[in-house]
């Protein structure tokens, strides 16, 4: 044989040989393919009935192992409470109240020994990812008879007869579609969110692990974000919109980067959908974080609880037309202690915390046909003991407002408020100042809503308190102020446009209004004020109209002042047509004399 055949005869049956193995490798890998996942189905379905007490099942279609990457595919998996069993466990006292269902066209597990879950009943693995999981939470609030400790058992407890430990570096799902269901009303209310990424951190159920306070639900951290979601309200009037959501079990807060909700109707076009007066609200919040927030309490017992509500320049525009009936609704319901009391999330926050925030509240007056806007700007300060929780309140019943502010972009505006979170009146109190500002700087809110106009005038500082409850408000205001003048508005008869009441402006700045505050010579003037408070009122307006009332009676233009102008008036008025009435008279007998002597021959 030469050199060249023996090279080649060499070659063949290396190729031969290579061949063989990869065909016995191949053999192998459908061999263990068919042994081992029949095995593995068998024992994650076991694993799954038994650790859960028989509430869940989970079937899937096919399990394909490769023994050599350590790579398993399960497709079209499929995750869900049997109904029988639950419906037991509710006549026990023992159902949960979050039960899951979970939809998974096809999950991979990389880096798996499966050998080790059969011999050493061991599950390691590097990552597992799904792709477009659909998962549902259903909640009911139920008054179950049976806690936890009738079944102390923790999970490795629970998986011990299965599997020794449980380790999986990094659980990843992505673009997945979470629906949460509120089954605790009757409307069955449910919020859906579409391409969420949730990260799951080291995973580890073994027997030291089922005592380390530091993981939450046997992780280290369970991450999830949210880029771009939008929706529609369950009415349609309002969009809400997204731009970014993360949430961190590690770092325990919960953040929302873009939150707005947009009306989608102009402002006298959404009014005029509705019978009655409604509030329009618009909001955008820059950025909205919980911190120290607890989720296994949260999970668990359905109890909101955090250190802080932080929120950077929020901006609130809230709109109400006036020329629509009142409505029937008790606006009271909505004063913030009963809002909160009946609030369905058990909820207790250390503080709100306000970072330059906005507020316009716009009203549309028919009788000027105009919109006037109140605006408190750059806002600033806490709202402390935000709670509905009945242990916290037995602690300490009331929250504390401290908040300072801009008044229309000039004046500045302190304010503290003290309110009981337990009382069924709804009971408060207040007080505050507000700095130096020039008075025509309120007439965008005056003007339109009570046809008042200010020429002039400088507020030197105002200082205020009161008390209120459901019932109204009453209380005192001091103001500082001097060079006052003001004018008296009326609708044109040929336009829309308001113009002056010549007369009774001329007749209010010289005999009526007091155009400083004290006057030479004399005290300072204090305006009390009591407003009953009408069922379509609400907190804030019950509290500005009070306001209202005692401006007026500190310039000296209150209510009966304002009748007895009109009645003099309406003298005024009276007086002019009796004369005007004479005169034409007398003109009427002239002209009739005239015509007697021209017709004497």
């Amino acid at each position: 044989m030469t050199q060249k055949n023996s090279y080649s005869f060499i070659k063949k049956w290396i190729l031969i040989g290579f061949i063989s193995l990869l065909a016995l490798l191949a053999g192998l890998a459908v061999y263990l393919n068919n042994y081992w996942g029949p095995i593995v189905t068998e024992r994650i379905k076991e694993t799954i009935h038994a650790s859960t007490d028989g509430l869940y099942r989970v079937d899937f279609e096919n399990v394909r192992v490769n023994f050599i990457s350590g790579r398993m595919t399960i497709k079209n998996i499929r995750f869900a409470p049997d109904t029988h069993v639950y419906n037991k466990m509710k006549l026990l006292g023992t159902a949960p109240k979050h039960v899951y269902k979970l939809e998974i066209a096809e999950l991979i597990l990389k880096r798996i020994q499966p050998w080790k879950i059969y011999l050493d009943r061991n599950l390691e693995m590097n990552a597992l990812e799904i792709e477009h999981p659909q998962l549902e939470l259903n909640y009911t609030d139920l008054k179950n008879t049976k806690t936890d400790l009738d079944d102390p058992r923790t999970a490795y407890q629970r998986l011990a007869p299965y599997l020794n430990s449980v380790k999986i570096s990094n659980i990843i799902l992505k673009d997945a579609d979470l629906k949460y269901i509120d089954r605790s009303t009757s409307a069955n209310k449910s919020v859906a969110l579409k391409g969420l990424y949730i990260k799951i951190s080291d995973l580890l159920i073994d027997s030291a692990a089922q005592y380390d306070k530091s993981r939450l639900y046997y992780t280290k951290d369970i991450y999830a974000e949210l880029f771009g979601h939008h929706t529609m309200t369950i009415d349609k009037n309002y969009a809400v919109q997204i731009k970014e959501f993360r949430a961190s079990t590690a770092g325990g807060y919960a953040r929302i980067s873009g939150l707005s909700i947009i009306p989608r109707f102009k402002e006298m076009e959404f009014s005029r959908r509705f019978k009655f007066q409604k509030d329009r609200l618009s909001m955008n919040l820059e950025d909205v974080q919980l911190n120290n927030l607890d989720f296994d309490l949260l999970n668990k017992e359905r109890r909101l609880s955090a250190s802080s509500l932080v929120l950077k320049k929020a901006n609130f525009s809230i709109f109400l037309n006036r020329e629509l009936p009142d409505s029937i609704r008790n606006k009271g319901l909505n004063f913030p202690q009963l809002a909160l009391q009946r609030f369905k999330l058990n909820t207790q926050i250390d503080s709100i915390i306000l970072n330059d925030a906005r507020v316009d509240y716009s009203e549309y007056n028919p009788a000027s046909k105009r919109k006037g806007t109140l605006t408190f700007s750059q806002i600033n300060g806490q709202i402390l003991n935000i709670t509905n929780d009945s242990l916290s309140l037995t602690k300490n019943k009331f929250s504390e407002l401290k908040l300072t502010s801009l008044l229309m972009d000039r004046g500045r505006l302190n304010v503290a408020m003290k309110l009981n979170l337990t009382d069924p009146n709804a009971s408060f109190n207040y007080y505050g100042a507000l700095g130096n500002m020039d008075a025509d700087m309120l007439n965008s809110a005056i003007r339109p809503l009570s046809l008042i106009e200010i020429n002039s005038g400088f507020i030197e500082k105002m200082i205020f308190s009161g008390t209120g409850n459901l019932g109204g408000v009453s209380g005192q205001i001091t103001c500082y102020y001097k060079d006052l003048k003001i004018k008296l508005l009326e609708m044109s008869d040929q336009s829309s446009r308001l113009k002056r009441k010549g007369l009774a402006s001329i007749f209010a700045n010289i005999l009526i209004i007091k155009n400083h505050n004290p006057l030479p010579g004399a005290p300072v003037r204090n305006a009390n004020f009591s407003f009953n408070r009408p069922q379509h009122s609400s907190f804030f307006n019950m509290i500005w109209k009070g306001f209202a009332m005692a401006l007026l009676e500190t310039i000296g233009f209150d209510g009966p002042t304002q009748k007895e102008i009109k009645a003099r008036l309406r003298k005024l008025e009276l007086e002019r047509i009796q004369r005007d009435e004479r005169r034409d008279d007398r003109l009427k007998k002239r002209l009739i004399r005239r015509n007697n002597r021209t017709d004497v021959p």
